[in-house]
């Protein structure tokens, strides 16, 4: 770069357009790091996780985030902290309304978050087996809850809330002892939580940032590879720059906790996917600072973080089968842990078995009260154990399985 290439980019730093700071976003944020601190606090919670993305094990790297995780000895909690003002309620769907105007969420988000959950967990042998996961929606700022909302058919699992104290009353609530974990499921479930990993975060100059995966480019595959955090600097004065040009680093840290510094070129680009699809894309004399929130997506059908000990030898912990000409399972065989994964109204209630195979308890083989009673027995997310009753070859490769559940 010559000097009058020099004098426009030093020029070009204090003109820089970039959008305005996201307040809400940055207020949503300092909320949910607010009750993380308050959970910590409790003597009840072992663990508190922030912002972890989960798997959803039949469709690769699709992943879903939860605001506030929570663990207990005797249960798991995923909580959604949402930050309004005014009128809460929910419509006919479940549907959570602001002021009358929908903000798109419901429950069935944290039934699928813990339907990643439990699948996931059991790909690396964690059977919770008797402990359960709950449910919370916590809404903070000056709010007035409709009779309208509720958990629906989630019953003692689910809570609503506009009272911090009223929640930790919730989480201060004796389960039966069956459910307590061992030191050595709490510490797998540490591992466990330290592998979903969390948002990847650019921060621009003035401050503002954007929440996602960083993409498009090896470069940033290679630094996701090497480092945390990277921020970036020109590391020469006015004069220097001018007469010299830039010189234009990264000050990175490490995985393993090191500190280095990577020569940068200005004009470089990086992009993070947002949540909603937009891709926000910066030269890198624009960014502050780029945060990975996760080094690798591991493969958790290969990462085995416990072996359980089944009570009984027909029982199969949540484990990916090879396909081949062998069938995935017997009829008679019970498989336990396994994950309610949908209601279907004129099929019956659908359950994840492991990565690759699904079993239908059909409607026809329910009782009346039990089929109607399905939202509440059958939740999304909810684990329990269940014996093949058929299993047929389904084109070259699938299978088709029907269950029922072990106590019918």
């Amino acid at each position: 770069m010559g000097w009058l290439a020099n004098y426009r980019w030093l020029n070009s730093l204090a003109n820089q357009e970039l959008p305005r700071i996201d307040h809400a976003k940055a207020a949503a944020t300092k909320a949910e790091l607010d009750v993380a601190a308050a959970l910590r606090s409790m003597p009840e919670v072992i663990q508190v996780h922030h912002a972890r993305r989960l798997t959803n094990i039949e469709a690769g790297r699709s992943r879903r985030e939860v605001d506030l995780i929570a663990v207990l000895s005797d249960r798991i909690v995923l909580i959604e902290i949402k930050l309004y003002k005014g009128l809460i309620s929910m419509d006919n769907e479940g549907v959570l309304h602001q002021n009358g105007t929908s903000r798109g969420w419901s429950f069935t988000k944290l039934d699928d978050a813990t339907k990643r959950l439990t699948d996931t967990m059991g790909l690396t042998g964690i059977r919770l087996d008797q402990t359960e996961v709950h449910s919370v929606l916590l809404i903070q700022g000056n709010t007035q809850l409709d009779a309208s909302v509720t958990t629906g058919p989630r019953l003692t699992r689910a809570l609503v809330t506009n009272d911090l104290q009223d929640f930790k009353a919730f989480l201060r609530r004796t389960i039966d002892d069956d459910a307590r974990m061992d030191n050595e499921k709490i510490n797998a479930i540490e591992v466990f939580f330290s592998h979903c990993g969390t948002w990847d975060v650019m921060t621009l100059n003035n401050g503002s940032s954007f929440e996602g995966d960083a993409c498009d480019d090896a470069l940033i595959d290679l630094w996701r590879s090497q480092y945390r955090t990277m921020r970036w600097r020109n590391q020469r004065g006015w004069w220097s720059t001018f007469f010299l040009g830039p010189r234009f680093v990264a000050h990175a840290e490490t995985w393993d906790d090191q500190s280095v510094v990577v020569d940068a070129v200005p004009s470089s680009t990086a992009t993070v996917l947002c949540p909603n699809g937009r891709k926000e894309t910066y030269p890198l004399d624009h960014i502050r600072s780029l945060e990975f929130g996760y080094r690798i997506l591991p493969d958790w059908s290969s990462l085995v973080l416990m072996r359980p000990k089944p009570t009984s030898s027909h029982e199969e912990p949540l484990q990916p089968k090879k396909r081949s000409d062998e069938p995935p399972y017997r009829k008679g065989e019970r498989i336990s842990n396994v994950t309610v994964s949908g209601v279907h109204d004129e099929h019956g209630v659908f359950f994840t078995l492991d990565a690759n195979n699904s079993g239908l308890y059909r409607k026809r083989a329910m009782q009346g009260m039990e089929w109607n009673m399905r939202e509440t027995l059958y939740t999304v997310g909810n684990t329990m154990d269940v014996v093949v009753v058929s299993i047929k070859r389904k084109g070259n490769r699938d299978w088709n399985i029907e269950v029922k559940t072990f106590e019918s």
